[in-house]
């Protein structure tokens, strides 16, 4: 019978049968195996960052809703918020004239400003962290395994995740009077100066905020210190969410082993349980 294939296609079953698929496949494993290895960079970095993730399970749970991520989706908010004002206060702060003449009265009312923007500042910086990690770890958490659920809601109501959450919420709404404030102050001090007749600047050369140690100035240290004191307080309130957040997701790990291991057994000696 006369067919139209040609000889090249008659072959190439046999040419594909003959094909060394043992070679491709350690090939493939050997290259898997060697691009799942940390390089250089990376395991010079480990004390860093963790080059190893969490387990990644697959929960049909996780794909309904349920009241915790309802809740964190209303807390997200927060760090939007924060953030902007972090933005706007850190502006304002870096554009603020720092020839300040205690001994006046706009001198006065200048550096209260600046106080008042400082601790705004700090207080959306704070609450910006806080709504970015607890966010972050919570839904770490949820996806550890089968416990995930329970530990992320351990996790959510611990007294101190709850104290810093809430401390985070009201201290965000108050900065937002403390930077108005701030603002009204500057704008009385730019009024002052930019009107016709503005008061005379004659700085007394005895005063403290203009005095210097060395070549650096008191006051700049003096701010300096708070800054370096704002950045130890978030390494601490940081240092705190990781410690809770490594404790539940041990806690979690540990309840998770003695389930998967039964359900291992079961499915290995192909039983079922009786309905």
């Amino acid at each position: 019978m006369f067919s139209w294939a040609s000889p090249a296609k008659q072959d190439a079953p046999a040419a594909y049968s003959s094909m060394p698929l043992r070679s491709l496949s350690s090939d493939a494993e050997k290259a898997m195996r060697e691009n799942n290895q940390p390089d250089g960079f990376t395991a010079a970095m480990g004390g860093l960052a963790m080059s190893e993730s969490m387990d990644m399970t697959n929960d049909p749970r996780l794909f309904g809703s349920n009241v915790l991520m309802k809740r964190l989706l209303a807390f997200s908010a927060l760090a939007l918020v924060s953030s902007i004002m972090v933005k706007t206060t850190q502006a304002q702060l870096l554009k603020l004239k720092k020839d300040m003449d205690l001994t006046t009265a706009d001198g006065l009312i200048q550096f209260t400003s600046f106080v008042l923007m400082n601790f705004a500042l700090f207080i959306n910086m704070l609450a910006m962290y806080i709504g970015v990690a607890q966010q972050y770890f919570t839904y770490r958490l949820m996806t550890a395994g089968p416990t995930g659920y329970e530990m992320a809601s351990a996790y959510y109501l611990n007294p101190n995740i709850a104290f810093w959450r809430h401390a985070a919420i009201k201290g965000m709404l108050s900065a937002l009077p403390l930077f108005l404030i701030s603002t009204s102050l500057k704008l009385l001090v730019m009024f002052d100066q930019d009107m016709p007749n503005p008061p005379e600047k004659n700085p007394d050369p005895n005063s403290w905020a203009l005095a210097r140690l060395g070549s650096l100035s008191v006051l700049g240290l003096v701010v300096c210190v708070f800054w370096v004191s704002m950045a130890v307080g978030l390494c601490f309130v940081d240092s705190r969410h990781r410690a809770i957040f490594r404790e539940k997701y041990d806690v979690a790990k540990e309840l998770e082993r003695p389930l998967l291991t039964h359900v291992g057994s079961m499915s290995a000696s192909g039983s079922r349980p009786e309905v």
